[in-house]
């Protein structure tokens, strides 16, 4: 289910696994948490043929990992406003939360994610272009970083 990323929702996900998605038109990078939720892995890329079909996957890739909560990215407009790809990624989480209800699922700002993995991907000697598999999921793990440093924040102030 959608929830809001405010504080009393962000407290109440149970211990364990965060899965982070950047959501795309064609593709979407998925990204994992580590059980104790310090750091963010890049898992796999999955192709964006059809809801159903990338609904089905992403169920199994949280029964595989045991994933307490979705953190979807939220592509902003740097003026902060939703556009297009924002409206689609909202829309993808309903659906996801229809199909999963169990399942927490948060919206993200996302902005600077996929700018942020092809500079890592300049920096490593490697070309963007040829390499978008790779950055949808390393754009997923940035975002879940971000995720995961919220949640942190939240731990220690409530300590």
């Amino acid at each position: 289910m959608l929830l809001p990323a405010d504080e009393d929702h962000l407290r109440l996900i149970p211990e364990g696994r965060i899965l982070g998605v950047d959501y795309g038109d064609k593709r979407i990078g998925l990204a994992l948490s580590d059980p104790f939720r310090m750091s963010a892995f890049s898992l796999t890329t999955l192709p964006n043929r059809s809801v159903q079909q990338v609904i089905g996957e992403l169920r199994s890739i949280v029964e595989q990992h045991h994933v307490q909560a979705a953190v979807i990215g939220r592509p902003l407009h740097m003026s902060g406003t939703a556009g297009t790809m924002a409206q689609k990624a909202e829309a993808f989480v309903r659906k996801w939360g229809e199909a999963q209800p169990q399942l927490p699922l948060f919206l993200w700002d996302e902005r600077w994610t996929t700018v942020s993995a092809e500079k890592l991907m300049h920096e490593t000697g490697k070309s963007p272009s040829r390499n978008r598999d790779r950055i949808d999921q390393i754009a997923a793990a940035y975002l879940l970083q971000s995720f995961l440093q919220r949640l942190d924040v939240l731990k220690r102030t409530s300590a």
